[in-house]
C-alpha cells in the first residue's frame, strides 16, 4: 500500500456483490448506478465516467427486504478501470447516518450467511 492509500491500517470490510440500482449526487450531478458490491463501510459504484477521488457524495440505496430508502454520505476514494470500471465510496460514520449503516451492516450478514 502507498502511503496516499487512504485505507492504509485499516482492515477492509466484509463485501457481499449486490447488483442493487443506486443514486448517485454529487455538487455536479445526480445519477443512477448499478452497485457491484457493498460493504458496512462503503459500496463499489459500476460506471463509465468516475467522479475525482476525494469528491464528497451522497448514496441513496433500496436495499431488498429493507422498506426505507437508505441516505449515506461518503467519500469517493477509488476509481478503476480493471477489470471493471467504476468507483468507490467510502461512507461516512456519524450519529446521523447510523440507521443507515445498521440497515447496511444487516443487509451485508444476511447475503454472506443466507437463512
Amino acid at each position: 500500500m502507498s502511503a496516499s492509500d487512504p485505507s492504509k491500517g485499516q482492515p477492509r470490510a466484509r463485501r457481499v456483490r449486490a447488483r442493487i440500482e443506486a443514486a448517485y449526487e454529487d455538487p455536479l450531478r445526480q445519477v443512477f448506478l448499478p452497485t457491484l458490491d457493498l460493504s458496512e463501510s462503503g459500496v463499489f459504484l459500476l460506471s463509465t465516467e468516475s467522479p475525482v477521488i476525494g469528491s464528497q457524495a451522497q448514496v441513496v440505496l433500496e436495499l431488498p427486504g429493507h422498506d426505507a430508502l437508505l441516505r449515506l454520505r461518503g467519500t469517493v476514494i477509488r476509481v478503476q478501470t480493471e477489470p471493471v470500471v467504476g468507483f468507490a465510496i467510502r461512507f461516512e460514520s456519524d450519529a446521523s447516518s447510523a440507521p443507515a449503516l445498521t440497515a447496511v451492516r444487516e443487509f451485508v450478514a444476511r447475503e454472506k450467511h443466507p437463512g
